[in-house]
Formats: C-alpha cells, structure tokens, sequence
C-alpha cells in the first residue's frame, strides 16, 4: 500500500500547516503533537480491545507521562524505558488479517516518535507525529476506495487529498498550530483545555467516536 506523503499530496496553505509548525517553539509543538496523539491511541486502544492483545493502558499511561513532562519540565521520567515497553505491545502486522492493524501501529509509532523527540529534544520527531496522524488517515481512505476504478496515483492523491475526512484532519491540525502558538507555558489549565479540545471534536482522527 502507497505510504502518503502529507507534505506533497495536500493543497499549499494547508500543506503550509507543517511549515507553521516548525516556526512554533519546542514546548508548543510538543503540544501540538501530544493533543494528535490523544486522537490516535484510542485506535489503537480499539484494536487491544477487540484482538485481546497489547495494552491499551500502557499506551494510555505512556501518553499521561508526556503531559506530565509538558507540565513539568523537570519531571524525572524513564522515557527510554517507556519506549522498550511499547516496543513489547506494538502489534506484528503480519499476524493480523485486518485493517484495524495499521492504525494501531501508527499511534505507537507516532508515540514512539513523541518519546524520542522528548529524549533528543528533536522537535523534527513532533512533526513526524502530526505527518503520522494524516497518513493514517490517508491510509483509510486508500482502504476504502480499493474497490474503485481509481487508475493513476495521481487521482488516487486528489481522492485522498479531497476527502473529507482528510480535509477535517488538516483543518484540526490548523486550530491546534492556532491555539498552542498562544500558549506561553503549558500549566494544568492549559493542558486540560487541549484535552477538552480533542473530546470536543468527539471522533479519532479516522473519524471513530472517543
């Protein structure tokens, strides 16, 4: 399956959100990137659930420390360790016969990526994260549409690239990118409001219900 390249695939201004990203200090894109992560896990969550396997409160726990570190800037956290425990519960695609697999993968991947950037302080890793979260989308899509007559890549972009579910993940990316450009310092009021923010929206960013 074609891996979607969120930079080349979507229109300019919208494309450009990667771009005011990068202009964001490094505790605001950490944000930006923790708040997208809250809109991942639960699918792979549903995937624990369903499968009867990994550890949805490990990863629900694991995301819990990065707010704490966000809050707290001293915090003392093994992210590293973090890090070998989500290496352990990171399902084997090749062992699953459903889609519901590569969402999964996608949320610890982005997960992982969050931790490394924490670890490194390489905020490159937080927009891997924001890249992640519109691939997996993009995924889905390319998912559904697999019984289309869709006969170049080119109009399976624009397909992508069109789609609505694709078109709300650019647009929450784009409110995030605006709030936490006017945050300062991410105390506990501030961390709740971008958690109220996401159950707000009310869906994953595949579009499933929180």
């Amino acid at each position: 399956m074609a891996f979607f390249n969120a930079e080349q695939a979507i229109p300019m201004s919208k494309a450009n959100n990667f771009q005011r990203m990068r202009e964001l200090g490094f505790y605001q894109q950490a944000a930006v990137a923790a708040t997208l992560l809250e809109r991942m896990i639960p699918n792979y969550q549903l995937f624990a659930e369903v499968t009867e396997t990994g550890d949805g409160a490990l990863v629900r726990h694991s995301l819990d420390m990065v707010w704490e570190w966000l809050q707290v800037k001293r915090a003392k956290i093994n992210f590293e360790r973090i890090q070998e425990e989500l290496e352990l519960v990171t399902p084997e695609v090749t062992n699953f016969d459903m889609f519901g697999v590569y969402p999964a993968v996608d949320a610890i991947t982005a997960l992982d990526m969050m931790l490394n950037g924490i670890r490194e302080q390489d905020s490159a890793e937080f927009i891997h994260v924001a890249k992640i979260s519109q691939a997996s989308v993009a995924r889905l899509i390319e998912h559904q549409t697999e019984e289309a007559e869709v006969t170049s890549e080119a109009e399976l972009k624009k397909i992508v690239r069109d789609h609505e579910l694709m078109q709300y993940e650019m647009d929450c990316l784009a409110d995030l990118l605006e709030i936490c450009s006017q945050i300062k310092e991410f105390g506990r009021d501030e961390i709740k409001a971008l958690k109220q923010w996401v159950m707000d929206q009310g869906v994953t960013n595949l579009g499933m219900e929180l």
